[in-house]
């Protein structure tokens, strides 16, 4: 992983050059410039006339001095090669980077560099840092680490803390794709490998995931994008994030849940009733299976209110939405407040005889509600019950309410406290 600068980047400012490696000069041992090409000499806001015979160190960053002497001294002393990434300061008082690499020229006192601009870098570097440590202090815990992937190789360098955000001993943080992809949850997997894909092909990504068998249901995103390419425009090396968005994904859920439930009774409300009818629709139809709708009136609820009051209604409501919960199938079953006294239920994959059957138990469980305010108010509900069949020529899941509706209607007209069904045409 490249070092982070230590002294601030308020001086450096992005720019739209190629960071494709290029030739930009020859010099001698004594750090004086023979020949300047023009990319450099542009870079640093300078003609080739006014960069050639100056010294290489009067244009180099202060703080970054010592390392340049060091490595003219390496080669002075016969090193076939130095690598640098450091600051250059422009003429007009602006810093850039660049990634350079120095070699002798053979038979010589000469050496010639050739770099690439990796301004762009440490400024994305700089402040993925800065986010990092803020949450960091925020939460007192880690929630970021900074990863560099080797495109060409697809090898992955990445920051100590990633350990951690994994779940990894820190000696076994993932070298490649499929290895990062083995230590998230198997079915985010190939997720995750996509990702990767895209990055490499779009030049940037972002994905959720979830850590594997992580006992705090921890959840990450793995952001990044390419930041250099070779000369024919292929991918050479990305730079990203790992985040924890564990309380992120927590405080959506919330919200979702909030959005999505009854404030009364706590039950779905009508918005999540819609959504799930739309969902179990699409799926039914998908896999040739029946779907069943149930539409539920507490019996006699107006003058139940006129003789205890609204609030005493509300613990009625309450107990009757309790006792329904507690008589569906399974969690795959949504029952919601429709709205007023009344609720539904989507029963997906279930035909006409099995939703009467769950019908009948809703009743039976209405019948058994007593509120303690309400003496010997004997509470009941009417069900209508509606199914759709495979090859039905019913082609809305509001057709499907319409009929559990009508049938509400009949079973009220019957008698209440009791089911009528009407099948879909």
């Amino acid at each position: 992983m490249t070092a982070l600068p230590e002294a601030p980047l308020s001086g450096v400012r992005p720019t739209s050059r190629t960071s494709e490696v290029e030739l930009f000069s020859v010099a001698g041992l004594d750090g004086h410039l023979r020949e300047v090409n023009e990319p450099f000499a542009t870079l640093l806001g300078l003609s080739t006339t006014q960069a050639q015979d100056r010294s290489l160190l009067e244009l180099v960053h202060p703080e970054d001095l010592g390392a340049v002497v060091a490595a003219l001294a390496a080669l002075e002393a016969g090193a076939a090669e130095v690598l640098l990434d450091n600051r250059f300061v422009q003429k007009d008082g602006g810093t850039v980077y660049l990634e350079w690499v120095a070699r002798p020229v053979p038979d010589s006192d000469l050496w010639w560099a050739a770099g690439r601009d990796t301004t762009q870098f440490h400024l994305l570097l700089a402040q993925s840092l800065q986010l990092r440590t803020g949450l960091d202090l925020a939460l007192g815990q880690t929630v970021a680490a900074l990863w560099d992937l080797d495109a060409r190789g697809g090898l992955f360098t990445w920051e100590p803390q990633a350990a951690d955000l994994l779940g990894l001993a820190a000696d076994s943080l993932p070298a490649d794709a499929h290895a990062l992809a083995a230590a998230v949850h198997p079915e985010d997997a190939d997720r995750l490998l996509a990702a990767v894909q895209e990055l490499l092909t779009v030049g940037a990504t972002e994905v959720e995931v979830r850590v594997e068998d992580d006992a705090m249901g921890r959840h990450l995103s793995l952001r990044g994008k390419v930041l250099d390419r070779d000369r024919r425009g292929r991918p050479a090396r990305a730079v990203g994030l790992v985040l924890d968005i564990t309380a992120e994904k927590a405080m959506e859920e919330q919200m979702l849940r909030m959005v999505m439930s009854d404030a009364l009774t706590g039950v779905p409300n009508r918005r999540a009733f819609d959504q799930a009818l739309r969902s179990e629709w699409r799926r039914c139809t998908r896999a040739a299976e029946p779907l069943s709708v149930l539409m539920i009136d507490i019996d006699n609820f107006k003058s139940f209110n006129d003789t205890f009051g609204h609030l005493v209604g509300d613990a009625a409501l309450c107990g009757v939405a309790r006792a329904l919960s507690a008589s569906l199938r399974w969690a795959g079953d949504v029952l919601a407040r429709f709205g007023g006294e009344e609720f539904a239920v989507v029963l997906p994959g279930i035909d006409a005889k099995g939703a009467h059957a769950v019908a009948d138990r809703l009743v039976a469980a209405a019948r058994q509600v007593r509120i303690r305010q309400a003496g010997d108010w004997s509470m009941s509900v009417s069900v209508g019950v509606s199914t759709w069949l495979p090859g039905a020529t019913t082609r809305k899941p509001a057709e499907l309410v319409a009929q559990a509706d009508l049938a509400l209607y009949a079973a009220k007209a019957a008698g209440k406290d009791q089911v009528f069904a009407k099948a879909c045409p």
